[in-house]
């Protein structure tokens, strides 16, 4: 039951969005907002200094899922951690979290998740980015721009196809 609640309440904020689409080439992009699973730091910093290095603004967001983190990882000021006790028993975010969430200006978003988890699905229906990328079919029609990440590529061989892509494009 609990379920069918938390997908009305996505598909009702998705059905809500009316974010302004326009595909955008790496050279146009100015600031990017990263989503990812938390586990996949390591690969995502990598991405995220590669995207600073060409220039853009760089911000990113991931969903702790357990009280407890594993190891000892110090994340840079530009990560936001939304944790377990932000995330009602729904799995929806709290108010302030989505008032800040709704609060950042980018104009691309960059959903590089390989854990599915609906606090993410959440944050992609509120997306206001002009410009939305991601790395796996969803139930919606969340993305702009879809790269299919097999089970045989690893983060940054997604993202170098996204980055090639992208920089090719006029």
């Amino acid at each position: 039951m609990f379920d069918f609640l938390v997908k009305w309440k996505i598909n009702s904020a998705f059905r809500d969005n009316k974010r302004k689409h326009a595909f955008r080439n790496l050279e146009s992009m100015k600031s990017v907002l990263i989503l990812f699973s938390y586990n996949d730091w390591s690969a995502i910093d990598a991405i995220s200094k590669d995207l600073a290095a060409n220039g853009k603004k760089v911000v990113l967001w991931t969903y702790q899922s357990t009280k407890k983190a594993p190891g000892n990882t110090i994340f840079p000021a530009n990560v936001r951690i939304i944790h377990p006790q932000e995330i009602s028993f729904l799995q929806i975010l709290a108010p302030s979290v989505l008032n800040e969430f709704k609060a950042l200006e980018y104009d691309t978003l960059i959903d590089l998740t390989t854990t599915e988890s609906k606090v993410y699905e959440y944050l992609l229906a509120h997306n206001s980015s002009e410009f939305s990328i991601g790395i796996a079919k969803p139930d919606q029609p969340y993305y702009d721009f879809l790269v299919l990440k097999t089970d045989e590529m690893n983060l940054q061989e997604t993202y170098q196809q996204i980055k090639n892509y992208l920089s090719k494009v006029l």
